[in-house]
């Protein structure tokens, strides 16, 4: 990578990764369609309102049609609205891993190490398995990889974006000098786009745990109960990895109900993928190391009841499923075969003896962390 591209890397990083587009608390955002959600910009910052053109332009794939939001729409969490395991993309090439729910991303700390549960471990990154380190990276890489929206070049991107309607706006911002090249104008766009990646459209904290916390509602009693039961570290177990506290090293003080650690589940292969090689998961950028082998990154449990299937490899049509396999992997023979089973987590999960209507009251308590939630008059 030559030293300008990574200058500029590391400058919008440094110019943009903390900044967050002001929300105000008592003016939540709300919309009924895709086209209501593009239609309002109220309250974006000039790079965040250009992020949000680029994300819906699906002129820029090669060939055209595919657009950030196709995989990504804010009617589904910002993950695929088509629910399959796996996105197609512009060359109608399938990818190997479900499509992320952006939303909330970017709260995630860079990929580093911390003291998770006592040990050190990897956390943060972006992507199941880590592999931008930062958040400007998770913009870039969609638009260039074969599989999504198949940009071969800088050259063909920053074409694609000088004949956007929006590129006038983009000079206006950053001056037409610091436009010089292909790099430099396909970095400022993603810089934009990171930006509205950071913005309170994205991350809305408009569910109704959220004014549960600020105490503008109550809690079913079965949505109490799942609740309870979520936070019970020695039944259930959920919050050991999908924490209901904040995170030190988060960017947000605000719960996210991950510790943005990697795991392996022990989960079996996906069907579709048979006869393919191991997912080698977070190994594959921490230097091939065994131990790491079959870990994916633990995701926000926030907006989970719009963003089926489940799982890195979306192998999991409900959250039912999900469940289910937590609660019987070690004693249901559907289970036995996990692709990896070398690191798999033997601790936590497994054969938590819950019962149906266990069960049923966490996915109560889940469906309380879905966006746009409005509080009864």
């Amino acid at each position: 990578m030559k030293s300008s591209l990574v200058i500029i890397l590391f400058l919008s990083l440094f110019l943009f990764s903390c900044k967050r587009d002001s929300n105000s608390e008592n003016q939540p955002f709300y919309y009924s369609t895709e086209q209501e959600f593009i239609n309002n910009n109220d309250g974006l910052s000039d790079s965040a309102l250009i992020g949000k053109l680029i994300f819906f332009d699906a002129n820029l794939s090669e060939p055209v049609g595919v657009s950030c939001a196709t995989c990504h729409s804010p009617m589904s969490g910002f993950s695929d609205p088509r629910h399959t395991s796996f996105s197609e993309g512009s060359a109608h090439q399938f990818g190997t891993r479900n499509a992320n729910a952006i939303s909330y991303m970017t709260f995630a700390p860079n990929r580093r190490a911390e003291v998770v549960r006592g040990i050190w471990e990897t956390v943060g990154g972006f992507f199941w398995d880590g592999k931008a380190e930062f958040l400007n990276q998770q913009a870039l890489f969609p638009l260039m990889n074969p599989h999504e929206m198949n940009i071969p070049n800088f050259g063909i991107a920053s074409t694609k974006i000088k004949h956007a309607s929006y590129y006038p706006k983009l000079e206006k911002l950053f001056g037409s000098a610091s436009l010089a090249d292909s790099q430099t104008i396909v970095f400022y766009a993603v810089t934009c786009l990171q930006a509205f990646e950071q913005s309170y459209q994205v991350n809305q904290f408009t569910s109704k745990f959220d004014f549960y916390l600020k105490g503008k509602v109550t809690l079913s009693a079965q949505e109490m109960r799942g609740m309870q039961l979520f936070n019970d570290t020695t039944k259930a177990k959920c919050s050991f990895c999908h924490l209901s506290k904040p995170v030190y090293y988060a960017t947000t003080d605000k719960i996210l109900f991950t510790d943005y650690s990697y795991e392996n589940l022990g989960l079996p292969k996906h069907p579709d993928l048979s006869g393919t090689p191991v997912d080698s998961g977070l190994a594959k950028f921490e230097n091939n190391n065994p131990a790491e082998v079959g870990r994916f990154k633990t995701p926000t449990l926030r907006n989970i009841e719009k963003t089926a299937p489940y799982m890195h490899s979306g192998i999991f049509s409900t959250l039912e499923d999900v469940l289910k396999f937590y609660n019987e992997r070690d004693i249901n023979p559907d289970f036995a075969h996990p692709e990896v089973p070398a690191t798999m987590n033997t601790e936590d999960l497994g054969n938590l003896h819950l019962t149906q209507q266990e069960i049923a009251d966490i996915i109560a308590f889940l469906k309380t962390l879905t966006d746009g939630y409005k509080v009864p008059q």
